[in-house]
């Protein structure tokens, strides 16, 4: 089976409804994974995009999080908004990144909380 040009990972993970730190399940990631499987199948990526379902991220404060491979970039707070947008951005290598929508989302060192990036750090 040929690698495919972009990965798409959308964090699905569940935790307890009362957890402080929440979860993207909760948040409607999975209703987004399928969405976004049906467009970029319907935009005709299917031989080149490969979305799919990741465990957790460890960006819950940030909603539905995205990770888009090998572009590097991280997007969170993610909405099915958002599915014609990311569809577009995965025509090309990094244009995720220029989508107006979508790059304002893009999770860094400057707008990801402390916590989260200890997390990161720690592996």
């Amino acid at each position: 089976m040929p690698l495919k040009e972009r990965y798409v990972w959308i964090c699905t993970n569940r935790r307890a409804d009362d957890h402080p730190r929440g979860s993207c399940a909760a948040k409607g990631s999975e209703a987004i994974i399928e969405e976004l499987k049906r467009a970029t199948k319907a935009a005709g990526q299917g031989p080149r995009v490969r979305v799919m379902s990741s465990s957790c991220i460890d960006q819950c404060e940030h909603g539905v999080t995205v990770a888009v491979m090998p572009d590097g970039v991280l997007l969170g707070q993610i909405t099915a908004a958002d599915v014609p947008a990311l569809v577009r951005g995965l025509e090309t290598a990094g244009g995720v990144l220029g989508e107006p929508s979508l790059a304002p989302r893009q999770l860094t060192e400057e707008n990801t909380t402390p916590e989260a990036l200890a997390r990161l750090r720690r592996g």
